[in-house]
């Protein structure tokens, strides 16, 4: 063939072998003059045979390859291509099925690569630190799930007649970060929970028992990060995905917690042994007697008193500044005069420190939070058992019995509400202070020795009688 090529030729063997290879990143196009719609792409190293049409409907042709010319003949690929323009007219679309496909391959890489770890970080990163603020002890409690779901040997415990507790048999679970979050089944979560709900604790306790809050507590923030997930990408409409957690639901296996309701009881003598005890408590030159003071009388958590920085602390104003607590707020507490005398006590003895309770023998530069070990010596003395919750809720109690305004006792527990935060404080400074103020004061009346039932009683009437000398103060006022 000489000159310009002909793009309409009868394909037969002759004619197609004489075409010549196109030139290098160059491709021709031939026609068959028998009306198949076969036509043959020339590059510059093959040559394939390929069916070209516009499908019913459809604004754009596609074209579609049947094979090299010399792999399959003209009969051959006349015949490829009735059954592929055969399949068209019927309704089907090659290219339209070819990109869904892809897009099917592609949904199932990233359901692969979407794990039960990618689903947790996920839930982690978006919703309890990009929504919540992510709380330390949130996050420990994340850390502590997905320990809960790696690989790991647990002994197992089963219950005698007399209903007590002793090793029945190890039991290795395998870790789920790596597998697909979908490929999670309902009888996977029971068939773990039968054994973690039975597991020996790693600490020893007093009395040997399985583990309740940290598995329940583990399983629950794994079945709220499926619904995260699902909620989040519509995969209850797209997939018709359940989270596999809601069965434990169904087989009612949530225990509900028990409302901790311990604290130091100020109507019985308890109160007064104890707090006599903390004050005796002569630890490390009495950090640990002023540390539990304080955390009573500031209503203080254990997570922002004990790592509690000198440069939070300016002792010319009397304030306390928590920085990023448990809700994510920051607060400023005055201080009162008892915890004033702690903190000049502690400023002569740690002065030269970072923190305000520290002490050389501490791993953390300051003293542990819970302090168990501390409180178990105390009730040695005392005869009461608390933990450092128990003060909080010790502080409250008394508040609300003496009746004091609820906004500053939410602030005071640090307890977010709309209009209590950090900004709360700049207005109401002073009935904050009143409102710790009259908390100690009464603790003190409590603690005082040979505490009389009249004394604390006579306290309560002082106290009802300035509320009301105040209110009508400030009825006179609008009047």
């Amino acid at each position: 063939m000489t000159g310009k090529p002909t793009t309409r030729i009868a394909f037969n063997k002759s004619n197609l072998d004489a075409i010549p290879y196109a030139e290098s990143g160059k491709q021709l196009t031939y026609y068959d003059t028998n009306k198949t719609n076969l036509a043959l792409r020339v590059g510059a190293s093959s040559k394939t045979f390929i069916v070209y049409t516009r499908p019913k409907g459809s604004t754009a042709p596609v074209r579609i390859s049947l094979g090299k010319y010399g792999d399959i003949t003209i009969k051959h690929a006349s015949d490829l291509a009735a059954k592929e323009l055969a399949k068209i007219a019927d309704g089907h679309n090659p290219v339209q099925e070819k990109k869904q496909a892809k897009i099917v391959e592609a949904q199932a890489k990233a359901a692969d690569e979407e794990t039960f770890k990618w689903l947790m970080d996920t839930y982690k990163a978006e919703h309890l630190i990009g929504y919540k603020g992510g709380s330390k002890g949130t996050l420990h409690n994340i850390a502590t799930t997905m320990d809960y779901f790696d690989e790991k040997t647990v002994m197992t415990l089963k219950q005698n007649e007399d209903g007590s507790w002793t090793n029945d048999m190890e039991v290795k679970l395998s870790s789920w970060h790596d597998r697909p979050f979908r490929s999670i089944t309902r009888q996977e979560v029971l068939d773990r929970f039968a054994v973690l709900e039975k597991a020996r604790p790693a600490r020893n306790q007093k009395v040997l028992a399985p583990i309740v809050r940290t598995n329940q507590m583990s399983f629950k923030f794994a079945s709220s990060a499926y619904n995260f997930i699902i909620a989040r990408n519509e995969l209850d409409v797209s997939e018709d995905l359940r989270n596999p957690f809601d069965v434990m639901s169904v087989r009612k296996k949530w225990t509900k917690t028990n409302k901790r309701t311990r604290f130091v009881d100020f109507e019985r003598a308890e109160f007064a042994k104890w707090w006599k005890a903390v004050e005796n408590y002569d630890f490390e030159q009495g950090i640990v007697s002023d540390y539990l003071l304080c955390s009573l009388l500031q209503s203080g958590r254990s997570i922002d008193l004990a790592p509690l920085q000198w440069k939070h602390v300016d002792m010319e104003l009397k304030r306390i500044h928590y920085i990023d607590t448990k809700n994510g707020e920051d607060y400023t507490y005055p201080m009162t005069k008892r915890v004033h005398e702690i903190f000049e006590r502690r400023l002569k003895l740690n002065k030269d420190t970072v923190h305000v309770f520290d002490y050389a023998d501490s791993k953390t530069a300051h003293i542990p939070q819970d302090c168990q070990w501390h409180f178990k010596r105390i009730a040695e003395m005392s005869g009461k058992l608390v933990s450092h919750h128990d003060l909080r809720r010790t502080w409250a109690t008394a508040a609300r019995k003496l009746k004091l305004d609820e906004r500053n006792i939410d602030y005071c527990l640090k307890h977010k509400r709309s209009d209590v935060n950090e900004h709360y404080f700049v207005r109401n400074e002073a009935e904050i202070l009143e409102t710790m103020q009259t908390v100690e004061d009464f603790f003190l009346a409590v603690a005082a020795e040979k505490l009389q039932a009249p004394v604390a009683q006579n306290f309560l009437d002082n106290q009802a009688y300035e509320r009301q000398r105040k209110n009508n103060q400030k009825l006179e006022a609008v009047e």
